[in-house]
């Protein structure tokens, strides 16, 4: 038998229509069915004698004990070689829809953040528009005349909070009930580009101010690594008030130098109701009059009134407090 003959280009156990066990007679039983079919004095088929002559092939490699092992041999090879090629190409399909995975998982992850993004900066567009109107609004509001200190901006309401946010996983309502006790909150900005930071906007300076003048004394600010103005810069209106505290404190302190009289002990108030040096005291606050309009030369509006009243009555507070300390010290 030849070599060609025991190639395993053809299944000829296919081609007969036989299990590959079958015995010696089953073989030829098929063989004489298939060549009844096929052969070429009864099948006027131009294809005919070509199949005729696949069976005879067939017939005689798998009725030759040798031959057949030699085919079945090759047989088996191609079938290993064709179950490893599927196994490749299986593999090959699933790491192929595994990077795919992978991509849809990096796109989608993209597009949520560049929509946190662009929600982020949406909502910082919409506080400055807001902020924008009101101020329009308010100023349509006051007498057309020239002020010397800057209208309060929304800028000048906002402090960025930061913290450690290996430590704390602070929401807008988590920041706005903390917030709210020391200084009104208007509006929360969460930052979604750097974790752990935050815009707040409060409803006047003097929330702001409160809130930041507290951040080492308040035991609820101590989650917070730093409070700073959003500017980098304290608004005109308090440095202003800072300004004017300074010049307070010089005349006291000139005051003081020039009262040679020993301190005395004394548990009645530092000010008493009405006194002289009460008045003297609130004298040097010079806290403009709240009618702007009956006064051109004024140069603070009713707000940024309000809020310079309201900032330098909690310094005043705090000096009287610590003079009245001061003197129980030195007595």
């Amino acid at each position: 038998m030849s070599k060609q003959a025991v190639e395993a280009d053809v299944d000829y156990y296919e081609l007969l229509g036989i299990k590959v066990d079958a015995s010696e007679k089953e073989i030829k039983k098929a063989y004489r069915l298939k060549a009844r079919e096929v052969h070429p004095d009864k099948n006027p088929s131009p294809d005919a004698a070509a199949l005729f002559h696949k069976l005879t092939q067939a017939l005689e490699v798998l009725v030759d004990q040798q031959a057949r092992a030699a085919y079945d041999k090759l047989m088996k090879a191609k079938m290993e070689r064709l179950k490893k090629q599927r196994e490749m190409d299986s593999k090959r399909r699933a790491a192929q829809s595994e990077l795919e995975e992978r991509e849809n998982r990096a796109k989608k992850a993209k597009m949520e953040q560049d929509q946190a993004e662009a929600q982020y900066y949406a909502e910082l567009a919409r506080l400055r528009a807001e902020g924008a109107k009101r101020r329009e609004e308010w100023r349509e509001e006051q007498p057309q005349e020239e002020e010397k200190i800057p209208e309060p901006t929304e800028l000048d309401c906002t402090l960025k909070v930061k913290w450690k946010r290996k430590k704390h996983t602070f929401t807008e309502s988590d920041l706005e009930a903390i917030l709210s006790p020391i200084g009104k909150v208007d509006s929360i900005a969460l930052s979604e580009k750097k974790k752990g930071s935050a815009l707040v906007v409060f409803k006047t300076v003097v929330d702001a101010h409160a809130v930041l003048t507290s951040h080492d004394s308040h035991p609820s600010l101590a989650p917070f690594e730093s409070i700073n103005w959003l500017t980098g810069n304290e608004p005109a209106i308090v440095t202003k008030m800072n300004e004017d505290r300074r010049r307070r404190q010089e005349a006291l302190r000139m005051a003081t130098e020039m009262d040679n009289r020993p301190t005395q002990r004394s548990d009645k108030p530092l000010f008493a109701s009405g006194s002289a040096t009460q008045s003297s005291f609130f004298k040097n606050f010079q806290i403009p009059s709240t009618k702007s309009s009956a006064n051109p030369s004024s140069s603070l509006s009713d707000k940024e009134y309000e809020a310079m009243t309201l900032m330098k009555l909690r310094q005043a507070q705090r000096e009287r407090t610590m003079q009245q300390s001061e003197q129980q010290a030195s007595s």
